[in-house]
């Protein structure tokens, strides 16, 4: 999500964009960050994906859902990210379409990610809490997967596309949203702001209900064991399913938490600026929001190492990667 309070009106910014001086050692310290963030978030992600798609079995309902949000990571880093900091330091070099697919999909990629972390709590809830229910298949994950890319490009890409233009202020061209009036800034401004709040209580309430859930099974398991005998089958399968889902639903947890973290600074910034009557070209101002972004793209390298880490299927399905990998090279080379 961008901070878009800045856009109200072509002349302000021309004004403001004369006097601006950077410093240098904050765009040093923002270069070698995005740097490092872009690196290593290509790199775990690409992993995740190629983990997935090489080893037999983990192609399952939920790790497609992990894999769409580490395509959308992708996205943020290779895309979004690249053009924020054009958009912040150089002047524009492409046209005005260029302008009109690229600069919104920040926005599409931002929507997928929270939609998809919606839908994987609503699967979770499902799976522990509604244990009878019938479960999500694959065909149908996929589908889903389709149908979150297209609601977030239709009603957040599709429409920013239309107010993007390449204006030129302070002898730079500049590719930035022209907003028709005050109130359509401000509407959109709720409308991306409603899609952290909203999906923020979803997550809250399904995980708060899934550990609830897991905590009674794990009681009637453990006492209807002591009601026979702790060494049966039943016993045993019960308990192992249980610590399964315990550790997915912890790697999930730690997704989500850094997720909130990393997006509620820059959404509540926003809404402050837009509504509090903040001045947003004071130099306090200027560092929350040079601080907001970068957490905000720091998130997409953070998704894939809390994956890394707390998933063991995807440290084992590294062997498979690099043996397929392995196999590629061996056959062309």
């Amino acid at each position: 999500m961008e901070m878009e309070t800045e856009e109200s009106g072509s002349a302000q910014m021309g004004n403001d964009l004369s006097k601006e001086v950077y410093n240098p050692a904050l765009v040093s310290i923002q270069s070698a960050w995005y740097s490092f963030i872009l690196t290593l978030g290509v790199i775990g992600n690409i992993y995740i994906i190629l983990t997935v798609w090489c080893r037999k079995g983990m192609s399952s309902t939920i790790n497609l859902f992990i894999v769409n949000l580490a395509v959308s990571d992708l996205g943020i880093l290779m895309i979004s990210l690249p053009a924020e900091y054009i958009k912040e330091y150089f002047a524009w070099p492409f046209n005005k379409l260029t302008c009109q697919i690229f600069s919104p999909l920040n926005e599409v990629f931002f929507c997928v990610s929270i939609l998809t972390l919606t839908v994987i709590t609503v699967e979770r809830f499902r799976v522990i809490c509604r244990p009878f229910k019938p479960r999500l298949n694959e065909r149908e994950a996929k589908i889903i997967i389709l149908i979150v890319w297209l609601v977030s490009y239709l009603t957040v890409g599709f429409p920013m596309s239309f107010l993007m233009v390449v204006e030129e202020i302070a002898n730079c061209r500049k590719c930035l949203p022209m907003w028709p009036s005050d109130l359509h800034r401000r509407l959109h401004t709720c409308f991306i702001a409603s899609l952290i709040i909203v999906p923020l209580f979803i997550t809250a309430t399904g995980y708060a209900a899934i550990v609830k859930s897991m905590r009674k099974q794990s009681a009637r398991i453990r006492a209807r064991a002591n009601s026979i005998c702790s060494a049966t089958d039943t016993f045993r399968s019960d308990m192992f399913l249980l610590q399964q889902n315990t550790k997915l639903i912890k790697m999930l947890l730690l997704i989500v938490v850094v997720f909130w973290i990393c997006m509620l600074p820059l959404t509540l910034l926003a809404l402050a600026i837009e509504f509090g009557s903040i001045d947003p070209t004071t130099k306090t101002v200027e560092g929350l929001y040079t601080f907001s972004i970068a957490l905000f793209f720091s998130n997409s390298a953070f998704n894939p190492i809390a994956v890394y880490i707390m998933s063991s299927e995807l440290r084992k399905g590294t062997y498979a990667l690099f043996h397929r990998i392995s196999n590629c090279f061996s056959r062309y080379f």
